[in-house]
This record gives C-alpha cells, structure tokens and sequence, in this order.
C-alpha cells in the first residue's frame, strides 16, 4: 500500500505549482488574503519575485518554495515519509541533516508536471513543537539546481513560525 500521505502531498504540490503558473492572472486588487500561519523564512526572494502567503514563486525559470505546518511529530512524518515512494517520483532519495543542533528531514526526487515538464522537488521538514512540524517544500527544473537548491535549505534552516 502506498503512503497516502506522501501521494496526497505531491499531488497536492503538483497541482498547486500548475494551477499557479497556468491559470495565473493579473489581480489589481492590493488586499491579500493572509494565511492562518505565517512562516518567516530567510532566503533570496528576488528569485522568488511572486508571493501568496507562504508561497513564493519565480516567474523564469519556473520555481516554487511553499512553507507549511503540519500537525505531526517528527519522527512520525519522517518514517511515513520513508515508507513508500511515491507515484510519479524519480531518482527518491531521503535522509536526515543536522544544523546547530537541530536534525532536517529530507526527501527528494524528481517529477513531471504537465506530462512534460520534468521538476526537481524537495521537502525538507524540521520539528518546531512535540506535535508540529514546518515543511519546505521546493521545485525547480533540474537545470536549475545550482540556483534554487541552497535556497531551499537557508529557507528551512531559517523558518519559525510568527505569532
């Protein structure tokens, strides 16, 4: 049985990345909606020059960087995210990275989004509480790693939740 989580999450991510860069328009309207959580994150946002809530994305190259909190224990996600591969993701790699003290779950692969465009896709979780975890998640063409990839773990490295 596939991880159900870890399907649901790259669906998820899949959908959200084409329904962003597909159906985007141009909105006049200055007001915003504001997310239930705000996620401070500290990276080079002029490469992620579009932003709603907590998601930022480039125009060119296509790029996304998502920060979420997820109502687990880490340990928990991790194993569920080690489980199973999920469908559609290539070259699976995961792991686990420390900084300052603080262990970073990783997992990473790459996707096709569009029946074509092929995205490299990383999540990247740490634990902010016993029962809560901040997820990263980043997208990007392969092509584009060398840009977008040291990006994504300053995000994560840097993230906490502001009241």
């Amino acid at each position: 049985m596939k991880n159900l989580f870890t399907r649901k999450f790259v669906s998820f991510l899949t959908f959200f990345m084409v329904s962003c860069t597909a159906f985007a328009q141009k909105v006049e309207s200055k007001e915003k909606l504001a997310p239930a959580v705000v996620i401070f994150m500290d990276f080079n946002k002029s490469l992620y020059a579009k932003s709603e809530g907590n998601a930022y994305f480039s125009e060119d190259p296509k790029a996304a960087l998502v920060g979420m909190i997820v109502p687990k224990k880490y340990t928990d996600l991790m194993e569920e995210m080690k489980k199973d591969a999920a469908d559609g993701v290539k070259n699976l790699q995961n792991g686990e990275f420390e900084n300052a003290g603080q262990k970073y779950f990783f997992y990473s692969g790459n996707i096709i989004v569009e029946k074509t465009k092929e995205f490299f896709l990383e999540v990247i979780l740490k634990e902010t509480d016993a029962d809560h975890c901040i997820v990263v998640t980043s997208m990007f063409q392969p092509k584009h790693k060398s840009i977008f990839e040291k990006e994504a773990k300053k995000a994560i490295i840097s993230a906490q939740i502001l009241n």
